[in-house]
């Protein structure tokens, strides 16, 4: 189920396409976290005033600006990394479920996008037996 996570060109079964895409939203989470959380801080140590609170009211505000943000920068880089492993740049299915799980990660967040990267997960590789078959077999009567 956890096979080859960091390959972005293997050819996942559905199982391993569920627990790339457990993994990888676990870690979108906690990148959006991390970086709401640092920038939360930064806020309040230059406007303190807003943060008289302990800084819970700015956080929860920092957190729905820049969760978004970062979720979407992150599923726009993963989803890129895993058609581009799998060259897929020419497939219209693979192509057309990137820009859907783009723009679905800013209004629904990165567990409902990775949904479609971890199915494009499961497609063939672009360069596979079958592409290598069609190219033209050298045929030339002169050595």
């Amino acid at each position: 189920m956890f096979k080859n996570l960091s390959d972005f060109s293997a050819k996942r079964n559905g199982w391993n396409a569920l627990g790339f895409y457990i993994v990888y939203v676990l870690l979108g989470g906690l990148l959006c976290g991390l970086v709401s959380g640092l920038l939360a801080s930064m806020y309040c140590v230059y406007e303190p005033q807003i943060c008289s609170d302990g800084g819970t009211e700015a956080g929860y505000k920092i957190g729905q600006l820049w969760g978004p943000i970062v979720g979407f920068l992150y599923t726009l880089f993963m989803g890129c990394a895993v058609v581009s492993g799998k060259k897929l740049w020419n497939s219209a299915v693979a192509v057309l479920l990137y820009i859907v799980s783009v723009l679905t990660a800013w209004p629904f967040g990165v567990i409902i996008a990775f949904i479609f990267v971890a199915i494009i997960s499961t497609f063939d590789n672009g360069s596979s037996a079958k592409n290598e078959k069609q190219k033209p077999e050298d045929n030339t009567p002169f050595e």
